[in-house]
């Protein structure tokens, strides 16, 4: 018998899901119903959502099994903390080149946010303070500019929902069509590009895709504008979506 199960939908959820994650390849409903010391009834409901999420499909005749989007998800988990050891030297390299902060972000598909997850700060002493753990986000810089052109259009449209205010100045975010049209010039150069003079911020960063190229993050640089001038854009963004896409193929590799 498991411990005592949650009360609140959304608590059940969590709890269904993990005993699905650590439990046999397939299982019946009657036998989740037991292992989470829930009726019949409710499992049967929350299991719906699961299949239509993908995180649960059916198997042979009456069972279900844990589904491909759950399987997809545990392998981004898996490469993301791969991925923050893999990404240091390039970040080291990255301020060793252009003396300007390097950044690596992971992607959550479940709170569709980035978060900061490495940094390797710049010799400059005018810098902004960029610390791990912080999130981003997607609807603003170029880091979440990587990262949002490559999400689907549902997501995408998710996304701009939720993040309304800009988190550095309080303006509104860009139109639809505006942030649109940013986004395909990301998907076709590869990269995505901030230059804002009026905060005295800029940046330049590459998404970083898994083996199935689902996107894992981005790797970049951030710096203040007037700084940003000095270095040449061609070059700057070579360099970081070099390093972004050697992290895309070591992903690849250790995935395969």
């Amino acid at each position: 018998m498991t411990s005592k199960a949650p009360r609140g939908s959304g608590d059940r959820l969590v709890y269904l899901l993990k005993l699905i994650a650590s439990g046999a390849p397939q299982f019946s409903l009657g036998e989740l119903a037991a292992r989470a010391d829930l009726p019949l009834s409710s499992v049967h409901r929350l299991l719906q959502v699961f299949l239509r999420s993908g995180f649960v499909e059916r198997g042979g005749g009456q069972s279900y099994r844990p589904g491909r989007e759950l399987h997809r998800l545990a392998s981004q988990l898996v490469a993301a903390f791969d991925l923050v050891r893999s990404a240091r030297p390039f970040l080291e390299a990255l301020v060793s080149q252009w003396q300007e902060t390097a950044v690596l972000c992971l992607y959550s598909p479940v709170s569709r946010t980035a978060t900061i997850a490495d940094v390797a700060i710049t010799p400059n002493p005018l810098r902004f303070a960029v610390e791990r753990g912080v999130e981003i986000s997607l609807p603003w810089g170029s880091l979440g500019h990587a990262i949002l052109a490559f999400l689907s259009e549902g997501e995408i449209e998710i996304v701009l929902r939720e993040c309304t205010v800009g988190p550095l100045t309080g303006r509104p975010r860009s139109t639809r069509s505006e942030l649109h049209k940013e986004l395909e010039l990301v998907r076709e150069r590869g990269f995505a590009r901030y230059y804002d003079p009026r905060y005295d911020i800029a940046g330049m960063a590459a998404p970083i895709f898994d083996a199935d190229r689902g996107i894992l993050g981005c790797l970049g640089l951030t710096m203040p504008s007037k700084r940003y001038q000095r270095h040449l854009e061609d070059d700057l963004a070579l360099s970081v979506r070099d390093a972004a896409q050697k992290l895309t193929e070591m992903a690849a590799i250790s995935h395969s």
